[in-house]
């Protein structure tokens, strides 16, 4: 009986501290929201989307007005994959990605990232068939390819990088710096504007050039450093790196 009687009276204390501390966690998030609130205002009216979710407060609902409810996506060429819009209602521009694309799209300034796999094939030194981890960036008003980072398959295989998986981090982006964790288990910090600015910023520097070019093409991302955390902490991911950096 005594048994059971302190059994009874440590239930009684644990609902009493759940209570009590579902009351303080409470009473502090109207503050703690009313603050992510103002943020994600700030960001909206800014009309971005730079990270997993918007913001901190990972509300997968933007504001918005004028939404369209009715979409017609048009029609594709089967064999050349190219769109063709006749048909097409509230669909302003269609990009091509990979074969398979995961996270979620960022939209930041006038550009969008997206992570996905070399299926698309962007640049002449990595045709569509050579297997990557790929960041691609568009022009945000045209869907205009601007440039590619990408990361070559590491030779562990699929125990750290599943065939076919790309980049499945969602980037994050600020002022003009952009981060994300590459297929290899790196967290990379590119510039936006890639080399569209006319700037190889650093301090990495050693970006691929094409054979008698002084400088790398347009249509390639412009790294500015990069923490590899499989060499640095000796972590390492499983199968792929699935994830947002904040």
């Amino acid at each position: 009986m005594q048994n059971q009687s302190q059994t009874h009276t440590l239930r009684i204390a644990a609902l009493f501290l759940t209570l009590a501390f579902g009351w303080w966690a409470g009473a502090g998030l109207d503050r703690v929201v009313g603050d992510s609130l103002e943020k994600a205002s700030s960001a909206s009216a800014k009309d971005s989307w730079s990270q997993w979710g918007g913001s901190a407060q990972r509300n997968n609902t933007p504001d918005g007005s004028n939404i369209p409810t009715e979409w017609e996506v048009g029609e594709f060429d089967y064999v050349t994959g190219e769109w063709d819009p006749t048909d097409a209602q509230n669909i302003k521009w269609v990009a091509r990605l990979g074969t398979q694309s995961y996270g979620n799209a960022v939209v930041h300034g006038d550009k969008v990232f997206m992570g996905t796999n070399n299926g698309a094939g962007y640049l002449k030194r990595y045709p569509s068939k050579v297997d990557l981890g790929c960041l691609v960036c568009f022009d945000r008003e045209t869907g205009k390819f601007l440039w590619q980072h990408s990361s070559e398959k590491l030779p562990s295989g699929r125990v750290h990088d599943w065939p076919l998986q790309g980049v499945c981090s969602a980037s994050y982006a600020e002022g003009d710096r952009l981060w994300f964790v590459s297929s290899r288990g790196e967290v990379r910090c590119l510039d936006v504007n890639g080399f569209h600015d006319g700037e190889n910023d650093g301090p990495y520097v050693d970006e691929y050039k094409a054979e008698g070019e002084s400088k790398p093409a347009e249509d390639e991302a412009d790294v500015v450093w990069v923490f590899d955390m499989m060499k640095e902490m000796h972590i390492s991911q499983h199968n792929m790196c699935s994830c947002s950096v904040t």
